[in-house]
């Protein structure tokens, strides 16, 4: 299990963050990623509001996932993620067992990510379909920063003078919901 702090903001221009990540970080990776969200039978976490847990099969080249994310502390400074994640090798099989069980496929998310590590932080720059252009900075996980808040994200992002429209606190699959809705 992993615990993740992490802050998201909408942008309205990923090129001039990448170019100011180039120049403080190191370039990690560049990835597309198809999230496909699930719900068991009697328990949609979609319907909570906040959401507070989610059930997902990542489609990754070399890096297929299931995992199950809930949260803790929900909006408060000391708000983190528990993450439990495993890799699997074929995400359409886990796809039927899911839904053999009465598991509800809810929604999909499609983005493009680049990674930045910064320091004590990573940096994720996503394009994501049908929602625009967002950046994630989260605390790498270790010891040394297990102190670390979501004020420090937001701090890195100030301190390197990157610019951004809003804090987001919904996740993706969230903001497709509310999408939806309209």
């Amino acid at each position: 299990m992993n615990k993740e702090i992490e802050v998201k903001v909408r942008v309205s221009n990923l090129d001039t963050i990448r170019t100011k990540l180039q120049k403080i970080g190191t370039f990690q990776k560049k990835v597309y990623q198809k999230d496909v969200y699930f719900v068991p039978p009697g328990n949609d976490f979609f319907a909570q509001d906040p959401v507070v847990e989610f059930l997902r099969i990542r489609h990754q080249k070399g890096k297929n996932q299931l995992a199950y994310h809930t949260a803790g502390d929900k909006g408060k400074e000391s708000e983190h993620t528990k993450e439990y994640e495993v890799y699997i090798n074929d995400t359409e099989t886990m796809a039927q067992i899911l839904t053999s069980l009465k598991f509800e496929r809810r929604f999909v998310v499609e983005k493009k990510r680049e990674y930045f590590q910064c320091g004590e932080f990573e940096i994720v720059l996503d394009e994501v379909k049908e929602l625009g252009s967002f950046v994630e900075v989260e605390v790498i996980n270790s010891s040394k920063n297990a102190n670390y808040t979501k004020a420090d994200c937001l701090n890195f992002l100030h301190q390197n003078s990157l610019v951004f429209q809003e804090v987001v606190h919904l996740s993706y699959p969230e903001l497709v919901m509310r999408k939806e809705r309209k």
